[in-house]
C-alpha cells in the first residue's frame, strides 16, 4: 500500500516532464471517468457518486485556471480539489515548477496546487500508476470501510474483501517465481508448503520448500490493496509433514509473526525455516510413533516402514524390536538402514544392541558411540553366538600358533558363518606355509568362493586338501569331540603341537 513521502523542494520542469504533465492534465479534463473505481461490491450507494458529481460540476470552469484554483483552495472533498488543482494547468497552458517527493526510494516530481496534501496530488497526478494512485483514494477507503484493489490497468472497488483475480495475477507477476500461466501453485511435494488463501477468491498460493525465496508474497499482495486491515481477507499456512498423522497438518501463522512477514521482516524462506525446525523438533521429542522416509509418511505403520528400508534381515529384524519397545519420531532423507540407525544411535546404541546380542556382550563392546551402527549390531550378533558356541567348545590354553589359527578359525565359522571365516582369513598372520595350508583347509571345508589377497602355491595346496577332512570333523565336534578332533589335526599337519 503507497504511503506518504518526504518532501523535496521546487525545481523547474524539463521539456519531456512538462510535456507529460500537460498530457495527463489534458487527459483528466477531457475525461475524469478514469479516475472513477470499478465497483465490484454491494453498495446501496456507492460512496464516490458525491465526488464525482463535485468533479461534473467543474465543467463550466475547465477553461479558467484562476477558477480551477479557486476551488483547489476552499474546504471540501480533497479529491476534487487534488483534481481541479491538476487539471488546471491544462486551462493556463503551462507547466510550473515541479516539486518532488521520495517514494520508496524514488524521486517522484509533482505539480503543487492548491490547499491539499501532497499525497492527494501524486495519485491525482499519477492516476496511471497502479501503486501512486492509491494515494488519492487511501483517506476515503478507510473512512468508508472500503477495500480497494489496484490492478495495472484499473482500479477496482468493493465495500467487502472480494479480490479480482486479475488483481491476485497481477500482484504474484511481479515476485520472482515462474510457476507458468495463470499458477500460483508450484505443485511439488516437500517437507512443507506455504500457503496463502486469499478468503474471498477461493484461490490459495502454494510455494513448497524447495522453491521458497527470501521474499514476502505477502506483502506483494497487499502492496496494491487499501482496506483498514488489509490482512482481513488472507489466511496463512505452512502445510508439513513432521506430525503423527500421515494425513497431513498445517499450521496457521498469526499475530506478529504474520505482521512481520506481511512488511517483509520476515520472508517465504524464513517462515517455512521457522515453522519445520519447531515442528520437526517438536515431534521428535513428542514420544510419539511416526516414521517419514523422504516425502512418504508412514503414520505409525511400522511395518511398511521397515519394508521400505534397505538393510539386512537381521538389521531390519533389531530395528523392528527397538522400536516396538520404543516410541520414536524416525524421520529419513533416504532409505538406507544405515541412516535410520544413526538417527536412533545417540540415545538408544546400547539397547539396540541388547536385543542384538546380550547385556553381558554389549557391556564388552566399549565406546558404543564410537562405533558403526550396522557394523556394531553383527558384532554384538557374532559376539552372542560366540558366547553360545564357548559353551559348547573347551578352551584350550597350552595350544601352539597353529593350534590357536585353527581354534579360532573354527570358532568364527561355528559363530558368524562363511562371512566372518572370511574376515577372519583376510586379516589373519599367515606366516608359514604350515599355517597357509591350515587355512586353505578352512576355505576348502567351507565351500567358500571368494577371491583372499592370500595365495598358495602348490605344495599348501596339497596339504590342504590333506587336512580338509580332519578340519570338517573340527568344525562339527563339540565338548571332548572336539578337543579330540584338535589333537588329529594338530597331528596331520604336522606341526608338532599338541593339545
Amino acid at each position: 500500500m503507497a504511503k506518504k513521502g518526504r518532501f523535496r523542494g521546487a525545481r523547474h520542469a524539463p521539456k519531456r516532464l512538462e510535456g507529460e504533465f500537460m498530457a495527463m492534465a489534458k487527459t483528466l479534463s477531457e475525461d475524469p471517468g478514469v479516475l472513477r473505481p470499478k465497483c465490484a461490491g454491494g453498495c446501496r450507494k456507492c460512496h464516490f457518486d458525491g465526488t464525482f458529481s463535485d468533479i461534473a460540476k467543474l465543467e463550466r470552469f475547465k477553461g479558467s485556471a484562476e477558477a480551477l484554483n479557486k476551488v483547489a483552495q476552499r474546504d471540501g472533498d480533497d479529491i476534487v480539489k487534488a483534481y481541479a488543482g491538476t487539471i488546471s494547468i491544462y486551462a493556463a497552458g503551462t507547466v510550473p515548477c515541479l516539486a518532488s517527493v521520495k517514494l520508496a526510494g524514488e524521486d517522484v516530481p509533482f505539480i503543487l496546487r492548491g490547499r491539499v496534501g501532497n499525497d492527494k496530488l501524486i495519485g491525482m497526478q499519477y492516476y496511471d500508476d497502479p501503486q501512486k494512485r492509491l494515494l488519492l483514494y487511501n483517506s476515503l477507503a478507510k473512512k468508508k470501510k472500503l477495500h480497494l484493489y489496484s490492478l495495472n490497468d484499473e482500479l477496482v472497488c468493493s465495500d467487502r474483501p472480494n479480490m479480482p483475480k486479475d488483481y491476485l495475477l497481477d500482484l504474484f507477476y511481479e515476485t520472482p517465481y515462474d510457476l507458468g500461466d495463470d499458477s500460483v501453485d508450484c505443485r511439488h511435494v516437500s517437507d512443507g508448503t506455504l500457503v496463502i488463501r486469499i478468503l474471498s477468491l477461493k484461490e490459495e498460493v502454494r510455494i513448497c520448500s524447495d522453491c521458497a525465496k527470501d521474499v514476502s508474497t505477502l506483502q506483494y499482495l497487499i502492496s496494491r490493496l487499501v482496506a483498514i486491515d488489509p490482512l482481513d481477507d488472507f489466511e496463512v499456512s505452512v502445510e508439513h509433514r513432521y506430525h503423527a498423522s500421515k494425513d497431513g497438518n498445517a499450521d496457521k501463522i498469526t499475530d506478529d509473526v504474520l505482521k512481520q512477514y506481511a512488511v517483509g521482516k520476515i520472508t517465504d524462506r524464513g517462515i517455512l525455516d521457522l515453522i519445520l525446525r519447531g515442528k520437526k523438533k517438536d515431534l521428535t521429542s513428542s514420544g510419539v510413533s511416526a516414521y517419514m522416509i523422504d516425502k512418504k509418511h508412514y503414520g505409525s505403520d511400522l511395518n511398511a516402514f521397515i519394508n521400505d528400508l534397505k538393510g539386512t534381515d537381521k538389521e531390519k529384524e533389531v530395528l523392528k524390536a527397538y522400536l516396538s519397545k520404543n516410541s520414536k519420531a524416525v524421520i529419513l532423507k533416504s532409505d538406507r538402514m544405515s541412516e535410520a540407525l544413526s538417527s536412533l544411535w545417540k540415545d538408544g546404541a546400547k539397547d539396540i544392541l541388547i536385543i542384538a546380542s546380550s547385556e553381558e556382550v554389549v557391556n564388552k563392546m566399549g565406546d558404543l558411540s564410537k562405533l558403526f551402527p550396522s557394523q556394531a549390531i553383527e558384532d554384538a550378533v557374532v559376539g552372542q553366538m560366540s558366547l553360545s558356541i564357548a559353551a559348547k567348545i573347551p578352551e584350550m590354553k597350552r595350544l601352539g600358533p597353529i593350534g590357536k589359527l585353527a581354534d579360532r578359525f573354527a570358532r568364527s565359522m561355528k559363530a558368524g558363518g562363511a562371512a566372518l571365516l572370511i574376515k577372519d582369513i583376510e586379516f589373519a598372520s599367515l606366516k608359514d606355509s604350515c599355517s597357509k595350508a591350515v587355512a586353505r583347509a578352512f576355505i576348502l571345508s567351507s565351500k567358500i568362493d571368494h577371491k583372499f589377497s592370500w595365495k598358495w602355491n602348490s605344495e599348501e595346496e596339497s596339504l590342504a586338501q590333506f587336512l580338509r577332512p580332519f578340519v570338517d570333523r573340527l568344525i562339527s565336534a563339540e565338548g571332548k569331540d572336539y578337543v579330540d578332533a584338535m589333537e588329529l589335526l594338530l597331528t596331520a599337519s604336522g606341526s608338532g603341537e599338541r593339545v
